[in-house]
């Protein structure tokens, strides 16, 4: 039996900011982590000799009022980035638009395609006064949502100019445009996969107080991290363990019980901790199965809250290296017809670094390709309908990259690697394969998200499917947050 102080199960980034603000504060702190290396869903992995991404991901939220820099300031640490410029291109019937970084930029790059200059200019830089709001409203505002009188309390500290912004909370996305004279169809289904990327919903079902932040990100600093997302993962790892923390690794939590007023851990190896706080760092849909019956009856009802849910299919491919000189490394392309089986209508690709030879040592370049899928298709098939399927996507897929990425169709395959929403349930151990979050909806109120603090005094909740959700800077800033809940019932 160990004993710990605080113990976060789940070492992504939501339960890496809670272990690092936790071990920043003196506490000692153990963290425990299922596979084999941390970092989650955001993190990377080794094979034939080269690093693959978990998934096509773009790293931001190092700029003012963001939680990856609060983060680096709190542990003074700086984690290995490289800014990216511009932040991505969409290929989408036959445009290719560039999301450039500088707001006027992509304000006029957006106006030549889609055209209706005037109200492009007026949507966007509304979308950045929104977006602004919510990243100081986020940031400011660390027992959100409330659950205890003092919380609410805590609100009238705001910025009154900010308070405005929440109005849009019960807008969308597409009203805001309506609103704008932006109708055409192009300029919606360009506008709904951007959504999909980091809010997990089109415009209809998006609330613009999210959707603002979601639109505008690439116009945030984005990164590219050598050597793979596992290093800025690992930066924040060793932090911790040279204030005297404890990351394991393949320490697959089954069972959280409470003693008294502490908790009792156990894991599959047979390893057993005794903590007086517990963070679970794990999909709220994963925490009944672990929990005793009364905390598994109060998860249950927040778990069905929120069965819709995305999976991935996604592709580690290593290539040649054809591509053109100009190409920016995260691409976002519409094929002609939905792919099959997941019937989704975009594809992302994420390069590795022209001259990155952490992650590739011979002058190849590794693409993380990502798409959405319902998880569904994907359970309950016999092996060869379950591998008939993987391959008919695979195949849809570069067929796609083909047609679209530039230089892609002269490129040699050197090795590739298809995964589906069952690959990531045994991989990272969520359930069904779901990750990137709750879908926002309009009817998903601001306030009724599930809370970070539990009924169950030393129990907490982190990660993507609690406030404030998803996306690498939402799960650090809800890890920074849940902190300073466990601190308060010190």
């Amino acid at each position: 039996m160990t004993e710990a102080d605080f113990l976060v199960v789940g070492a992504g980034m939501g339960g890496l900011a809670a272990g690092a603000a936790a071990a920043a504060d003196g506490r000692k702190v153990t963290l425990l982590e299922a596979a084999h290396v941390v970092g989650g869903c955001s993190s990377s992995y080794r094979r034939k000799g080269h690093v693959f991404e978990s998934g096509a991901t773009t790293l931001i939220g190092f700029d003012a009022h963001q939680p990856l820099a609060r983060l680096e300031r709190l542990l003074d640490i700086a984690i290995p980035r490289q800014p990216l410029q511009p932040s991505m291109t969409v290929r989408l019937n036959g445009r290719t638009v560039i999301r450039h970084q500088d707001r006027q930029a992509w304000i006029g790059e957006v106006s030549e395609q889609f055209g209706h200059a005037t109200g492009q200019r007026r949507f966007w830089e509304l979308a950045y006064r929104v977006s602004d709001a919510v990243w100081r409203l986020s940031e400011r505002n660390h027992f959100f949502p409330p659950v205890r009188p003092a919380d609410y309390l805590q609100l009238v500290r705001n910025d009154p100019r900010d308070l405005p912004t929440l109005r849009f909370a019960f807008r969308s996305v597409a009203d805001v445009m309506a609103d704008h004279g932006l109708t055409s169809p192009e300029f919606r289904a360009f506008v709904d996969e951007q959504l999909l990327i980091s809010a997990q919903a089109g415009a209809a079902d998006t609330p613009f107080l999210f959707g603002a932040p979601a639109l505008t990100y690439p116009n945030s600093t984005n990164y590219y991290v050598p050597g793979g997302l596992l290093r800025m993962a690992e930066t924040v790892r060793d932090a911790i363990t040279v204030r005297g923390g404890q990351v394991s690794v393949k320490h697959l939590v089954d069972s959280v019980r409470q003693k008294g007023t502490r908790w009792h851990v156990r894991c599959t190896n047979g390893t057993e901790f005794m903590a007086r706080q517990v963070v679970l760092n794990i999909p709220i849909w994963n925490v009944p199965e672990i929990t005793e019956p009364r905390v598994a009856r109060w998860m249950r009802t927040q778990a069905d809250r929120y069965e819709r849910a995305w999976g991935a299919f996604t592709m580690g491919i290593v290539t040649d290296d054809p591509y053109p000189t100009d190409l920016t490394l995260h691409q976002q392309i519409h094929p002609d017809t939905p792919l099959p089986v997941t019937r989704s209508t975009s594809v992302f690709v994420s390069f590795s670094m022209r001259g990155d030879t952490l992650r590739t040592p011979d002058g190849t370049r590794v693409l993380a390709v990502s798409t959405h899928t319902p998880t569904e298709p994907w359970f309950d098939l016999d092996p060869a309908e379950y591998d008939r399927r993987k391959a008919e996507v695979a195949a849809s897929v570069l067929d796609t990259l083909r047609k679209s990425l530039p230089g892609f169709d002269r490129a040699r395959i050197l090795h590739m690697f298809p995964a589906t929403p069952s690959t990531w349930e045994n991989w990272v151990y969520r359930y069904k394969g779901r990750v990137g979050g709750i879908p926002q909806t309009m009817g998903r109120a601001l306030w009724d998200w599930t809370p970070s603090e539990t009924p169950f005094p030393g129990l907490f909740l982190c990660g993507d499917t609690v406030y404030p959700g998803q996306g690498i800077p939402g799960v650090t800033l809800g890890g920074l947050h849940v902190y300073l809940r466990a601190k308060r019932q010190l």
